[in-house]
């Protein structure tokens, strides 16, 4: 089993989560992984646990498939989730990166899904404040509202539709308040209710509070490499 020291990259997923609270105390909190950095990680400090939660998707080069192969060589433990994360275990499973949570599934289920799923504008550092919201989050609201009988499932279908065919930065909770604003007076009011809580569909989130829960990476070397853990 390796030592318990972490190498987090992580930014707006961080968002509204008291981090140091949720983290260990042998995580070492880095930012959002760009090109090269993975390398540079590797080269500096003897292999321990590397958890890739965010990464930059436009501003600067995504996170290379080479990097994360050179650190699974040299006996890293490589985790993905959430975001960039999620995306790479999900290309790479079975080159030894381990996935974790829901949406890491999601891109594991469905191999179209567009990489900008998870996609958002977001602050450029500390607390990472979110200017749009991934549409992973908004599919998890909408379902949540068509269960609860607060839209119908026609206007989710519609909204998924319209979001899906435009640029990430302009799907926003704003733009949803008003596309509802069609709603009768009660379910309107519960849909702004819902937004207000958008805290409780951020499962990009959600699964970086549950990976240091359940801490799946003090688990014996017999799991195995590309086992996944949900």
């Amino acid at each position: 089993m390796h030592a318990e020291k972490i190498f987090l990259f992580i930014g707006p997923t961080s968002y509204g989560i008291s981090l140091n609270e949720v983290i260990t105390q042998e995580t070492t909190v880095l930012p959002p992984v760009r090109r090269g950095d993975i390398q540079t990680l590797i080269e500096r400090e003897d292999p321990a646990i590397i958890v890739i939660v965010d990464g930059t998707f436009h501003a600067y080069p995504a996170v290379s498939h080479v990097e994360i192969k050179n650190a699974l060589k040299q006996g890293w433990d490589v985790w993905g989730m959430s975001s960039m994360g999620a995306l790479r275990a999900a290309e790479m499973h079975t080159l030894g990166i381990r996935g974790y949570g829901t949406v890491y599934q999601r891109f594991v289920q469905d191999r179209d899904l567009p990489d900008d799923f998870v996609a958002l504008v977001h602050g450029t550092e500390s607390p990472w404040f979110p200017v749009s919201e991934p549409l992973v989050h908004i599919e998890h609201l909408l379902q949540e509202a068509v269960r609860s009988s607060i839209i119908p499932p026609e206007m989710n279908q519609q909204l998924m539709h319209e979001m899906r065919n435009m640029w990430f930065g302009y799907r926003t909770l704003k733009y949803l308040q008003e596309k509802t604003r069609t709603l009768p007076a009660p379910q309107r009011a519960s849909f702004n209710a819902m937004l207000d809580r958008m805290y409780d569909y951020r499962l990009k989130s959600m699964d970086v509070i549950h990976f240091f829960q359940q801490k799946p990476f003090l688990y014996d070397k017999e799991v195995g490499h590309g086992n996944e853990v949900c």
